[in-house]
C-alpha cells in the first residue's frame, strides 16, 4: 500500500497541519491564560465594589450587583437553579485567577456547563452570582475547533494547489517517454517550479526537433532505396534459374525487409485504425490448426483466454505480432506459443519461441534500436529494430514490454496492457 504522505501534497499538508495544531494548542494555553487573568481581574473589582456597598446596606449591594449584571443572594434566597452547583471551590484557570485577587478564605465556584461564577467574599455569608462570566468549554472548543478546521482546509487547498504544476510535469514526462505525444506543460507555480517547467518545455521541443530530423533522414534514405531495390528484383527475375538467381533474390528480399523496418521505426503517428479483439485477430491470422488437433509440427500454437474486451488498434496489433513472430522464426525455433490472459484488470499477451534465447546480461540491451546480438541470435535481413518497434507500439497503447528467458529454453516476450474498458 502506497504511503499517502510520501508525496509533496501529503508532506506539505502534514507539515502545515502539524504547525496549525501546535499553534492552536499554544494559543489555547497562552492566550487562554492571559484572557482568564484579565477577565478575573475585572470580575474581582466588581466583587469588591459590591462588598463595599454592603457595608452601607444590603439593598445598596444588591442594587450595585444588579447594575453590574450580577445577583447578590442570601443563603436563604437560593432557589432550585439559582444556587451554587457545589459548596466546594473549583480550580480552573479562571477561578484561580479570580481567587488570587480576593482575600484569603473567599470561595469561587464555576458552573462549567453555563459559564456562571459564584463568589462568596471572605467573611460574607451571601453569594454573588455572575452569569456568563466566562465561555463554557463547549463553546470554546467549538469555536477554536471551527477555526482549526478552516485553517487545515486552507492548508490542504494550498498544498494541493502547489503540487499541481509538478503533477502536470510528471504526467507530461511520462507521456513523452512512452511516445504518446509531445506535451507542452503550462507554466505555473512558484518561481523555481515555473523555471523547471520552462526548461522542460525547451528540452522537449529540442528533442522533438532532433527526432523529427532523424526520422526524416531515415525515412528519406529508406524511401530512396525502394526504387533501386525494385530494379534489382526485376533484373534478378531475368537471370536464368540457379543458385545465383535464388541468392540474388534473397538478398533483394532481405534489403526490402530492412527498408520496411526503417519505415516502421520512423513512423511516429498515432494509429487511427479501429480497435479489434486481440484473441479474434490471432485466431484469424494464426489459428489455421484446430485446437483439438495434436499438431506437434505446428509453427504457431494459440492459447487465448483474454476475451473480447482485450482490444488494440488493428495496424499496431498487426505490426507488433509481425515483428515478434518474424524475430521468433528467424532467431528462435518453432513452435511459437501465443498466450493471452486477463488478471486483476490487466491484459497479458505472451509470445514464446523455443530457440537459444538471449544471454541474461544482454536482455535490456536487445530492446535498444539498431542492436543485433549476433553471437546469441544471428540472422540476416534485420537491422536490430524489431523489438524497438514493438516496445514503441506497446508504450503508445499504454502497455509495458518485458523480455526474459524461459527456464527450459526459449525467449519469452510479455506484453501487459491496462483494461481499456475500466
Amino acid at each position: 500500500m502506497k504511503n499517502p504522505f510520501n508525496t509533496i501534497f501529503g508532506r506539505a499538508a502534514l507539515m502545515t497541519t502539524s504547525l496549525l495544531v501546535l499553534a492552536y494548542m499554544a494559543s489555547l494555553v497562552v492566550l487562554g491564560f492571559e484572557a482568564n487573568e484579565i477577565h478575573a481581574e475585572h470580575a474581582s473589582r466588581g466583587v469588591q465594589v459590591v462588598e463595599e456597598a454592603r457595608r452601607d446596606s444590603i439593598e445598596a449591594a444588591r442594587h450595585i450587583a444588579a447594575t453590574l449584571g450580577s445577583t447578590y443572594l442570601d443563603a436563604d434566597d437560593a432557589t432550585p437553579g439559582n444556587e451554587p452547583p457545589s459548596p466546594r471551590d473549583t480550580h480552573g484557570f479562571y477561578e484561580n485567577a479570580l481567587r488570587k485577587n480576593l482575600p484569603p478564605g473567599s470561595q469561587v465556584v464555576l458552573a462549567a456547563d453555563t459559564g456562571t461564577v459564584w463568589v462568596r467574599y471572605a467573611g460574607d455569608t451571601r453569594w454573588l452570582r455572575i452569569p456568563d462570566a466566562t465561555l463554557t468549554k463547549g463553546r470554546v472548543h467549538a469555536a477554536l475547533g471551527l477555526m482549526l478546521a478552516l485553517a487545515i482546509l486552507v492548508a490542504f487547498l494550498g498544498a494541493w494547489q502547489a503540487q499541481r504544476p509538478l503533477r502536470r510535469l510528471a504526467t507530461a514526462a511520462r507521456e513523452f517517454r512512452i511516445g504518446v505525444s509531445t506535451p507542452v506543460v503550462k507554466v505555473s507555480g512558484p518561481r523555481e517550479v515555473a523555471e523547471l517547467i520552462t526548461r522542460f518545455n525547451e528540452m522537449i521541443r529540442e528533442i522533438s526537433e532532433y527526432e523529427q530530423e532523424r526520422a526524416m533522414m531515415l525515412a528519406g534514405v529508406a524511401h530512396d532505396l525502394r526504387t533501386p531495390l525494385t530494379r534489382m528484383q526485376v533484373r534478378a527475375d531475368l537471370l536464368p534459374d540457379g543458385a545465383e538467381r535464388i541468392g540474388f533474390l534473397g538478398d533483394v528480399e532481405s534489403l526490402g525487409r530492412i527498408v520496411t523496418q526503417f519505415l516502421d521505426f520512423v513512423r511516429d503517428r498515432a494509429d487511427g485504425s479501429p480497435l479489434v479483439s486481440v484473441d479474434a485477430f490471432c485466431q484469424s491470422q494464426y489459428g489455421s490448426v484446430p485446437r483439438d488437433e495434436d499438431a506437434e509440427d505446428s509453427l504457431v500454437k494459440l492459447d487465448l483466454h483474454a476475451g473480447g474486451q482485450f482490444r488494440l488498434p488493428l495496424v499496431d496489433l498487426d505490426r507488433i505480432l509481425a515483428n515478434l513472430l518474424e524475430n521468433a522464426m528467424t532467431y528462435g525455433e518453432p513452435p511459437v506459443e501465443i498466450t493471452t490472459v486477463v488478471q486483476h484488470g490487466l491484459y497479458t499477451m505472451t509470445l514464446r519461441d523455443h530457440g537459444p534465447g538471449i544471454p541474461d546480461d544482454q536482455l535490456d540491451h536487445a530492446m535498444q534500436p539498431f542492436v543485433r546480438l549476433d553471437t546469441a541470435r544471428g540472422g540476416d535481413a534485420h537491422c536490430g529494430l524489431g523489438l524497438a518497434i514493438v516496445r514503441r507500439l506497446v508504450r503508445r497503447n499504454g502497455g509495458t514490454l518485458g523480455v526474459a528467458n524461459a527456464a527450459d529454453g526459449g525467449l519469452v516476450v510479455t506484453l501487459v496492457f491496462p483494461d481499456r474498458m475500466g
